[in-house]
Protein backbone atom coordinates (compact mmCIF):
# COMPACT_ATOMS: atom_id res chain seq x y z
CA UNK A 1 0.00 0.00 0.00
CA UNK A 2 1.40 3.33 -1.01
CA UNK A 3 0.73 6.44 1.00
CA UNK A 4 1.65 10.07 0.59
CA UNK A 5 5.24 10.74 1.62
CA UNK A 6 5.63 12.32 5.03
CA UNK A 7 8.78 13.98 6.33
CA UNK A 8 9.52 16.61 8.93
CA UNK A 9 12.94 17.54 7.55
CA UNK A 10 13.19 21.28 7.89
CA UNK A 11 15.25 22.96 5.17
CA UNK A 12 14.97 26.50 6.47
CA UNK A 13 16.50 29.11 4.20
CA UNK A 14 15.63 31.89 6.63
CA UNK A 15 14.67 32.10 10.27
CA UNK A 16 12.14 34.03 12.26
CA UNK A 17 14.05 35.93 14.91
CA UNK A 18 12.23 34.96 18.10
CA UNK A 19 13.39 37.91 20.14
CA UNK A 20 12.39 40.28 17.37
CA UNK A 21 9.07 38.48 17.21
CA UNK A 22 8.49 38.96 20.92
CA UNK A 23 9.38 42.64 20.81
CA UNK A 24 7.74 43.55 17.51
CA UNK A 25 4.75 45.83 17.99
CA UNK A 26 1.59 44.55 16.39
CA UNK A 27 3.08 41.26 15.14
CA UNK A 28 0.79 38.36 16.07
CA UNK A 29 2.05 34.87 16.86
CA UNK A 30 0.11 33.27 14.03
CA UNK A 31 1.58 35.69 11.50
CA UNK A 32 5.13 35.09 12.67
CA UNK A 33 4.66 31.33 12.51
CA UNK A 34 3.13 31.51 9.06
CA UNK A 35 6.19 33.39 7.87
CA UNK A 36 8.48 30.74 9.32
CA UNK A 37 6.45 27.79 8.07
CA UNK A 38 6.50 29.09 4.51
CA UNK A 39 10.18 28.19 4.18
CA UNK A 40 9.83 24.62 5.48
CA UNK A 41 10.57 21.91 2.94
CA UNK A 42 9.47 18.27 2.89
CA UNK A 43 11.67 15.40 1.76
CA UNK A 44 10.50 12.25 0.00
CA UNK A 45 10.91 9.54 2.60
CA UNK A 46 8.76 6.43 2.43
CA UNK A 47 5.97 6.16 4.99
CA UNK A 48 6.83 3.03 6.93
CA UNK A 49 4.12 0.88 8.51
CA UNK A 50 4.78 -1.26 11.58
CA UNK A 51 3.40 -4.70 12.32
CA UNK A 52 0.25 -3.23 13.86
CA UNK A 53 -0.50 -1.23 10.73
CA UNK A 54 0.41 2.03 12.46
CA UNK A 55 1.97 4.24 9.81
CA UNK A 56 4.27 7.16 10.46
CA UNK A 57 1.53 9.49 9.25
CA UNK A 58 -0.73 8.03 11.96
CA UNK A 59 1.93 8.70 14.60
CA UNK A 60 2.53 12.25 13.39
CA UNK A 61 -1.20 12.97 13.29
CA UNK A 62 -1.51 11.69 16.86
CA UNK A 63 1.22 14.17 17.82
CA UNK A 64 -0.59 16.90 15.88
CA UNK A 65 -3.69 16.45 18.07
CA UNK A 66 -1.57 17.13 21.17
CA UNK A 67 0.10 20.10 19.51
CA UNK A 68 -3.34 21.55 18.70
CA UNK A 69 -4.18 21.31 22.41
CA UNK A 70 -0.98 23.04 23.48
CA UNK A 71 -0.89 25.69 20.75
CA UNK A 72 -4.52 26.68 21.29
CA UNK A 73 -4.05 26.88 25.06
CA UNK A 74 -0.98 29.11 24.86
CA UNK A 75 -2.48 31.31 22.14
CA UNK A 76 -5.42 32.12 24.39
CA UNK A 77 -3.46 32.80 27.57
CA UNK A 78 -0.84 34.90 25.73
CA UNK A 79 -2.89 36.63 23.05
CA UNK A 80 -6.45 36.24 24.25
CA UNK A 81 -7.49 34.59 21.00
CA UNK A 82 -7.44 31.37 19.02
CA UNK A 83 -4.67 30.24 16.70
CA UNK A 84 -5.03 31.36 13.10
CA UNK A 85 -7.78 29.56 11.19
CA UNK A 86 -5.24 28.53 8.55
CA UNK A 87 -3.70 26.21 11.15
CA UNK A 88 -6.86 24.43 12.35
CA UNK A 89 -7.71 22.48 9.22
CA UNK A 90 -11.30 23.64 9.56
CA UNK A 91 -11.69 22.16 13.03
CA UNK A 92 -14.19 23.64 15.52
CA UNK A 93 -13.53 26.46 17.95
CA UNK A 94 -12.55 25.22 21.43
CA UNK A 95 -15.00 24.98 24.29
CA UNK A 96 -14.37 27.04 27.44
CA UNK A 97 -11.10 28.62 26.25
CA UNK A 98 -8.95 30.22 28.95
CA UNK A 99 -8.74 34.00 29.31
CA UNK A 100 -5.72 36.07 28.43
CA UNK A 101 -3.44 36.03 31.48
CA UNK A 102 -1.82 39.06 33.09
CA UNK A 103 1.55 37.58 33.97
CA UNK A 104 3.38 38.45 37.16
CA UNK A 105 6.33 40.04 35.39
CA UNK A 106 7.88 40.60 31.96
CA UNK A 107 10.09 37.53 32.29
CA UNK A 108 7.05 35.28 32.71
CA UNK A 109 5.26 37.05 29.87
CA UNK A 110 8.26 36.46 27.59
CA UNK A 111 8.53 32.83 28.70
CA UNK A 112 4.93 32.02 27.85
CA UNK A 113 5.10 34.00 24.60
CA UNK A 114 8.10 31.95 23.49
CA UNK A 115 6.35 28.71 24.42
CA UNK A 116 3.31 29.85 22.43
CA UNK A 117 5.54 30.61 19.46
CA UNK A 118 7.12 27.15 19.66
CA UNK A 119 3.86 25.22 20.00
CA UNK A 120 2.16 27.06 17.16
CA UNK A 121 5.30 26.44 15.10
CA UNK A 122 4.99 22.72 15.83
CA UNK A 123 1.43 22.73 14.50
CA UNK A 124 2.57 24.55 11.36
CA UNK A 125 5.49 22.16 10.83
CA UNK A 126 3.44 18.99 11.31
CA UNK A 127 0.64 20.24 9.07
CA UNK A 128 3.18 21.21 6.41
CA UNK A 129 4.89 17.83 6.56
CA UNK A 130 1.67 15.80 6.53
CA UNK A 131 0.10 17.88 3.76
CA UNK A 132 -3.29 16.49 2.74
CA UNK A 133 -2.94 13.72 5.34
CA UNK A 134 -3.03 16.23 8.23
CA UNK A 135 -6.06 15.87 10.50
CA UNK A 136 -8.12 18.89 11.48
CA UNK A 137 -8.10 20.20 15.03
CA UNK A 138 -10.55 18.14 17.09
CA UNK A 139 -13.08 19.58 19.51
CA UNK A 140 -11.22 20.70 22.63
CA UNK A 141 -12.78 21.33 26.04
CA UNK A 142 -10.41 23.31 28.24
CA UNK A 143 -12.52 22.96 31.38
CA UNK A 144 -12.09 19.18 31.49
CA UNK A 145 -10.39 19.34 34.90
CA UNK A 146 -11.34 22.84 36.03
CA UNK A 147 -12.05 26.22 34.48
CA UNK A 148 -8.64 27.60 33.53
CA UNK A 149 -7.72 31.00 34.93
CA UNK A 150 -5.02 32.99 36.74
CA UNK A 151 -4.88 30.55 39.67
CA UNK A 152 -4.24 27.33 37.75
CA UNK A 153 -2.91 28.05 34.25
CA UNK A 154 0.59 26.98 35.32
CA UNK A 155 -0.67 23.56 36.45
CA UNK A 156 -2.43 23.03 33.13
CA UNK A 157 0.62 24.18 31.16
CA UNK A 158 2.83 21.79 33.11
CA UNK A 159 0.42 18.92 32.51
CA UNK A 160 0.25 19.58 28.76
CA UNK A 161 4.04 19.81 28.46
CA UNK A 162 4.69 16.68 30.52
CA UNK A 163 2.23 14.75 28.36
CA UNK A 164 3.93 16.11 25.24
CA UNK A 165 7.39 15.06 26.39
CA UNK A 166 6.37 11.53 27.30
CA UNK A 167 4.25 11.13 24.16
CA UNK A 168 7.15 12.05 21.84
CA UNK A 169 9.47 9.78 23.83
CA UNK A 170 7.04 6.92 23.29
CA UNK A 171 6.46 7.72 19.61
CA UNK A 172 10.14 7.70 18.67
CA UNK A 173 10.15 3.92 18.18
CA UNK A 174 7.60 4.26 15.36
CA UNK A 175 9.46 6.91 13.37
CA UNK A 176 12.43 6.71 11.00
CA UNK A 177 14.96 8.88 9.19
CA UNK A 178 14.02 12.57 8.97
CA UNK A 179 10.86 12.04 10.98
CA UNK A 180 12.61 10.66 14.05
CA UNK A 181 15.25 13.40 13.80
CA UNK A 182 12.62 16.14 13.72
CA UNK A 183 10.58 14.46 16.47
CA UNK A 184 13.69 14.38 18.65
CA UNK A 185 14.13 18.10 18.11
CA UNK A 186 10.50 18.77 19.04
CA UNK A 187 10.88 16.49 22.07
CA UNK A 188 13.89 18.54 23.20
CA UNK A 189 11.88 21.76 22.95
CA UNK A 190 8.98 20.21 24.88
CA UNK A 191 11.55 19.24 27.51
CA UNK A 192 12.81 22.83 27.67
CA UNK A 193 9.25 23.99 28.25
CA UNK A 194 8.47 21.32 30.81
CA UNK A 195 11.59 22.02 32.86
CA UNK A 196 10.94 25.76 32.94
CA UNK A 197 7.32 25.25 33.93
CA UNK A 198 8.15 22.71 36.61
CA UNK A 199 10.58 25.16 38.19
CA UNK A 200 7.95 27.90 37.99
CA UNK A 201 5.48 25.52 39.63
CA UNK A 202 7.94 24.89 42.46
CA UNK A 203 8.57 28.58 42.98
CA UNK A 204 4.85 29.33 43.12
CA UNK A 205 3.82 26.13 44.93
CA UNK A 206 1.58 25.31 41.99
CA UNK A 207 1.25 21.55 42.39
CA UNK A 208 -1.68 19.61 40.91
CA UNK A 209 -3.54 19.03 44.21
CA UNK A 210 -3.57 22.77 44.95
CA UNK A 211 -6.15 23.72 42.32
CA UNK A 212 -7.06 20.67 40.26
CA UNK A 213 -9.08 18.77 42.85
CA UNK A 214 -6.33 16.31 43.68
CA UNK A 215 -5.75 15.40 40.04
CA UNK A 216 -2.87 13.06 39.32
CA UNK A 217 -2.30 11.51 35.87
CA UNK A 218 -3.96 8.05 35.87
CA UNK A 219 -0.71 6.12 35.43
CA UNK A 220 0.90 7.90 38.38
CA UNK A 221 4.17 8.49 36.50
CA UNK A 222 4.23 12.24 36.96
CA UNK A 223 6.05 13.39 40.07
CA UNK A 224 4.65 16.32 42.03
CA UNK A 225 7.18 19.11 41.38
CA UNK A 226 7.96 19.99 44.97
CA UNK A 227 11.39 21.19 46.04
CA UNK A 228 13.07 18.17 47.72
CA UNK A 229 14.36 20.61 50.32
CA UNK A 230 17.72 19.04 51.17
CA UNK A 231 20.79 17.95 49.25
CA UNK A 232 20.36 14.42 50.59
CA UNK A 233 16.87 14.11 49.18
CA UNK A 234 17.91 15.75 45.91
CA UNK A 235 20.68 13.19 45.48
CA UNK A 236 18.21 10.41 46.21
CA UNK A 237 16.27 11.37 43.09
CA UNK A 238 12.60 12.21 42.54
CA UNK A 239 11.30 9.09 44.24
CA UNK A 240 10.70 10.79 47.57
CA UNK A 241 7.20 11.75 48.67
CA UNK A 242 8.22 15.40 48.44
CA UNK A 243 8.70 15.07 44.69
CA UNK A 244 11.44 16.42 42.48
CA UNK A 245 12.30 18.98 39.86
CA UNK A 246 12.00 16.74 36.81
CA UNK A 247 9.71 13.99 35.53
CA UNK A 248 12.35 11.27 35.61
CA UNK A 249 11.95 7.79 36.98
CA UNK A 250 13.83 5.20 38.97
CA UNK A 251 14.10 1.41 38.45
CA UNK A 252 11.15 -0.61 39.65
CA UNK A 253 8.38 1.88 38.93
CA UNK A 254 5.23 -0.19 38.45
CA UNK A 255 4.22 -0.47 34.82
CA UNK A 256 7.06 1.69 33.52
CA UNK A 257 8.82 0.21 30.50
CA UNK A 258 11.93 2.29 31.07
CA UNK A 259 14.17 0.84 33.76
CA UNK A 260 16.98 3.39 33.82
CA UNK A 261 17.30 6.16 36.41
CA UNK A 262 17.55 9.67 35.02
CA UNK A 263 15.45 8.89 31.94
CA UNK A 264 12.23 10.70 31.12
CA UNK A 265 9.01 8.77 31.24
CA UNK A 266 7.71 7.49 27.94
CA UNK A 267 4.05 6.81 27.35
CA UNK A 268 2.25 4.73 24.76
CA UNK A 269 -0.56 6.37 22.81
CA UNK A 270 -3.03 4.53 25.05
CA UNK A 271 -1.38 5.90 28.19
CA UNK A 272 -1.43 9.42 26.74
CA UNK A 273 -5.13 9.08 25.95
CA UNK A 274 -5.96 7.96 29.49
CA UNK A 275 -4.72 11.37 30.62
CA UNK A 276 -6.25 13.63 27.98
CA UNK A 277 -9.52 11.65 27.98
CA UNK A 278 -9.56 11.32 31.76
CA UNK A 279 -10.36 7.61 31.63
CA UNK A 280 -8.39 4.41 32.14
CA UNK A 281 -11.11 2.22 30.64
CA UNK A 282 -9.86 0.22 27.68
CA UNK A 283 -11.75 1.07 24.50
CA UNK A 284 -12.49 4.67 25.48
CA UNK A 285 -12.49 6.90 22.40
CA UNK A 286 -13.36 10.33 23.79
CA UNK A 287 -13.67 12.47 26.89
CA UNK A 288 -11.77 14.99 28.96
CA UNK A 289 -9.97 17.57 26.89
CA UNK A 290 -11.21 15.87 23.70
CA UNK A 291 -14.98 15.36 24.18
CA UNK A 292 -15.37 13.97 20.65
CA UNK A 293 -12.02 12.16 20.66
CA UNK A 294 -8.82 12.99 18.86
CA UNK A 295 -8.73 12.85 15.07
CA UNK A 296 -6.90 10.18 13.11
CA UNK A 297 -6.44 6.44 13.31
CA UNK A 298 -4.88 6.38 16.79
CA UNK A 299 -7.70 7.37 19.13
CA UNK A 300 -8.55 4.50 21.48
CA UNK A 301 -7.36 3.84 25.04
Amino acid sequence: MEEQSVSLKQQQTSRVNRRHFLAGAGVGIAGAVAAGAAVLGCGNNTVYVDAQGQSESDVLNFALNLEYLEATFYSYIVQGKDIDSSLTGGGPAPQNPPPMITFANQQSADLFAEIAFDEISHVAALRSALGTLAVARPQINFSALAAIGPTNYIQHARLFEDVGVTAYAGAAAYLTNNNVTAAAQILAVEGFHSGALRLLAIQQNATYPATLAGYVPPDGYDIIPADPGTVALSLAGPTQATGGFFATQAPGTTGQTNTFSGFAFRRTSSQVLTIVYGSVTAGTTSGGFFPSGVNGNIKTV
